[in-house]
């Protein structure tokens, strides 16, 4: 019953999040916003949201190698797209990594612990490419932007890396959270993920590898955005990306909606309004991007569907 409410309550929140915009946005004036793009600008935008999301596959690949489990590149990637494709109609980002865990396991035949402990590391690298990407931007650009809101988001991502650092490679931060769990197995599992993490403390390259390819993600997240922008004629200077997009990111993944929607596209007006952008061209953006993301959770579809007879889940 409560998984039940959870999921209604998200899916509440998303229809109501995209009423309010829908309801505050000029239809007349995003239809136009389409029939004016600049379809190569949007293609190339595309080619690399694509390129991206194949370093976050080598990142993912090399975290479970640092872990001896030995998978091909062809394998890596039929997991991570149907892993999207369930980010997609599951209530948060948490099933599809649930997908990638199992099918892993099962393809590589291996301890569920050891793969959940590598989703959970990319899911930590990311945040921190995102910190890196988010705090030289705004050494550089702040003074352009002066919104002391923006520090304020900076802080608390920093704040949630340093308990994710801390529940992944302190023993005794690990312990000290985890201990009181009251099911036996569950804090059993839960310590299993935690000394594999922990053992990439000895693997350094492979974690400096990972934040390499998250800090180039994440940038090119931002240079995404500011193709798209050009694409629908919305001409502002790249700097002001590299620092909003990385906050728009933040608000994205918190768990409150269905994969983000609703609540990435009211960041994205609020914040890209914040520099002047007109609210159906920031929600037009925002939707451009939910339909990137909306392609490669179908390709992801199909090649679950396609792979399904050789594969587990």
């Amino acid at each position: 019953m409560k998984k039940i409410l959870s999921i209604a309550l998200r899916i509440s929140i998303t229809l109501l999040l995209l009423v309010f915009l829908f309801g505050r946005t000029d239809i007349k004036g995003l239809a136009g916003i389409a029939r004016g793009s600049d379809v190569w600008r949007l293609v190339s935008a595309f080619v690399l949201y694509i390129f991206l999301n194949f370093l976050v596959i080598l990142r993912w690949q090399a975290l479970l190698h640092g872990l001896s489990i030995r998978v091909g590149l062809s394998c890596v990637t039929v997991t991570y797209l149907s892993s999207q494709f369930f980010n997609l109609v599951l209530p948060s980002t948490i099933g599809g990594d649930a997908v990638r865990t199992i099918d892993m396991a099962k393809h590589a035949s291996c301890p569920s612990s050891g793969v959940l402990a590598t989703v959970i590391l990319d899911r930590v690298g990311g945040f921190f490419g995102l910190m890196t990407v988010l705090t030289l931007a705004l050494l550089f650009g702040y003074r352009i932007l002066n919104d002391p809101a923006i520090i304020i988001v900076a802080l608390i991502l920093f704040g949630m890396i340093l308990l994710l650092f801390g529940i992944a490679f302190w023993g005794r931060f690990f312990g000290s959270i985890f201990r009181h769990v009251p099911f036996e197995k569950l804090r059993d599992y839960l310590y299993k993920i935690h000394e594999a993490t922990a053992s990439f403390k000895g693997r350094r390259n492979v974690l400096f590898f990972v934040w390499f390819l998250s800090c180039i993600g994440q940038a090119g997240i931002s240079f995404m955005y500011y193709l798209a922008s050009e694409a629908i004629g919305v001409h502002i200077e790249p700097i002001y990306f590299f620092i909003l997009v990385p906050v728009i990111m933040v608000f994205s993944v918190i768990p409150v909606s269905i994969g983000g929607l609703g609540v990435r596209d009211t960041a994205c007006v609020i914040l890209l309004g914040k520099i002047g952008m007109a609210a159906e061209k920031a929600f037009a953006l925002s939707l451009i991007n939910f339909g990137f993301i909306f392609i490669v959770s179908i390709i992801g579809g199909l090649t679950y569907v396609f792979a399904l007879p050789r594969r587990r889940v």
